[in-house]
């Protein structure tokens, strides 16, 4: 009996010794292996931080070196590739001209009333020889006022009595005697009669007979008779200057109307 009490004693004596053996060796493990894991990232780290200074070192240093050039190869493109690049070249360069062309005539282009009253063509009032021609930049030399000045119209020679007719059809908006102004056209051109065709375009048949032939807000038509030819300019007269019709086209611009060179409407 007492070696069986010896041996279970030995036996819970050994279990419990064993049990703190395992359990230092498995601590030892551990801690041995936390220590190694612990060197090897430390060295990795190490290595990478070295990795990156040679590596930042090398981007700041400048490129001594020569550039090296690699001849090309010649391509093996036959003719009708080479045609058909060169055809989708010109057709991009084509397109974009085009777009180009089209966007610079979009700025350009004219309003629709300007572009109407330039296609707008008139008759002449008269018939005759143009003696004296529109000039607003070049002074001309008047007879009668012998000076130099510049002339805002034509003037149409044709003896006294010639019928005047409407240039184009429109209303008559003014039939004025000598002493009114008109803006843009000086004093002295004796009755006037002012037709107004629409599309910011107007007509002024000066030196005009005082019996005209129709009043403000008269509708007329091409053609139609609406005075005749006398002698009422004292600024162009008619023994020093010669019978004639002084002829004007007013255009609009903005609010005013500007003259222009009747000659550029005139068929």
């Amino acid at each position: 009996m007492g070696i069986k009490n010896l041996f279970k004693k030995s036996s819970k004596l050994f279990d419990r010794e064993g049990f703190y053996v395992i359990l230092f060796i498995c601590l030892c493990i551990v801690a041995v292996t936390a220590v190694y894991i612990s060197k090897n990232n430390g060295s990795t780290a190490r290595k990478n931080a070295q990795v990156q200074e040679k590596t930042q070192q090398q981007l700041q240093q400048p490129d001594t070196s020569e550039p090296k050039y690699v001849e090309e190869e010649p391509t093996n493109e036959t003719p009708v590739m080479q045609q058909q690049d060169k055809n989708s070249v010109t057709s991009q360069k084509t397109t974009t001209t085009d777009k180009t062309t089209n966007s610079t005539n979009k700025k350009s282009e004219p309003s629709k009333s300007v572009t109407s009253s330039i296609a707008l063509k008139l008759e002449m009032p008269v018939q005759g020889e143009i003696v004296k021609k529109f000039d607003k930049e070049n002074l001309q030399f008047s007879n009668t006022m012998q000076q130099w000045e510049t002339h805002e119209g034509i003037d149409i020679a044709c003896d006294l009595g010639t019928e005047v007719k409407a240039a184009d059809s429109g209303k008559v908006v003014d039939v004025l005697n000598d002493d009114t102004l008109i803006q843009g056209i000086k004093p002295g051109y004796g009755f006037k009669v002012i037709i107004d065709h629409g599309n910011g375009l107007r007509t002024v048949y000066c030196n005009l007979d005082p019996e005209v032939k129709v009043k403000k807000g008269d509708s007329v038509k091409k053609g139609q008779v609406i005075g005749v030819v006398g002698d009422t300019a004292v600024r162009e007269s008619v023994a020093v200057e010669g019978s004639h019709l002084h002829f004007i086209v007013l255009k609009k611009s903005g609010k005013d109307y500007i003259t222009v060179n009747p000659q550029d409407f005139l068929q």
